[in-house]
């Protein structure tokens, strides 16, 4: 998919944070109140100074696009074709005990963006990604899914390590169908902060932990949601043994997209193709 392919839906002028561009994405910190009026400090005031033209400068952000896909025939038509792969031996394999009849869950093999019977899956994922690629500015020539594949999980136990995807710009999750959704239960995709020197001290906070003050973020989820994010920001799926899927499975459809074209600034000369 090329830019001419793809009219951006996304606000790409907008300030950040902005507090909300019209049919675009708002930027939320998570900040909504400040629970210390004043500064601890061991000195008085004898004098009270006029501050102005407070701000909160958001510095190298990683940035989470969230979406939703409001079409529940779509996204049932999308889960009973996952479920059907599932029985297909050269879809992909199962996770947990080698050979135990009720294995803790399924995940396909990488190519599914170019199996037949998922073109309008990869469609409308390969335009998702797109507009992440124009919000950037990013100059390229073409954007295309370099994988895509299925996750299903079974039972409670169901989880995925803490995980980067290496060799991609830009990499997805769709989630298709989430056991005990609306509930604290619902199992999402967990993101964890990509520096390692922030979490040096980690303060008690007095209120809630939040995007700004959290090393770790779990957005709510529904069926449907979709998160796309730089490949370099560690996320993962917790498990939630402690709470029943009560017959429904986790599914969802995961991919990584990348960029052809050139890159000629600050290094040696760099051709994807």
């Amino acid at each position: 998919m090329t830019s001419k392919d793809n009219k951006l839906s996304w606000n790409s002028d907008s300030k950040v944070p902005n507090g909300g561009p019209a049919g675009g994405f708002t930027i939320n910190t998570g900040i909504n109140e400040i629970h210390n009026e004043r500064p601890v400090s061991p000195f008085e005031e004898e004098k009270e100074i006029k501050v102005t033209d407070r701000d909160i400068g958001v510095l190298f952000p990683s940035l989470l696009f969230k979406s939703r896909v409001d079409d529940t025939e779509f996204i049932d038509s999308v889960k009973e074709r996952i479920i059907a792969a599932t029985k297909d031996e050269k879809a992909g394999t199962f996770s947990g005990e080698p050979g135990a009849p009720d294995p803790v869950g399924w995940y396909s093999f990488d190519d599914l963006h170019q199996k037949e019977g998922f073109e309008d899956v990869h469609n409308f994922l390969l335009r998702e990604a797109a507009q992440v690629f124009q919000y950037y500015d990013y100059k390229v020539e073409q954007v295309y899914l370099t994988s895509m594949w299925a996750n299903v999980g079974f039972k409670p136990y169901y989880a995925h390590m803490n995980h980067t995807h290496p060799n991609s710009l830009f990499s997805g999750v769709w989630h298709i169908s989430c056991p005990n959704v609306g509930t604290q239960f619902c199992q999402t995709t967990t993101f964890s902060d990509p520096r390692p020197g922030a979490r040096v001290i980690e303060p008690n906070v007095n209120k809630d932990f939040a995007a700004h003050n959290s090393g770790i973020v779990s957005p709510i989820v529904n069926n449907g949601s979709l998160f796309i994010f730089p490949s370099w920001l560690p996320h993962g799926v917790n498990a939630n043994s402690y709470r029943d899927y009560n017959g429904i499975p986790r599914i969802t459809i995961a991919f990584n997209a990348m960029m052809v074209g050139n890159i000629d600034t600050r290094t040696a000369p760099i051709r994807f193709s």
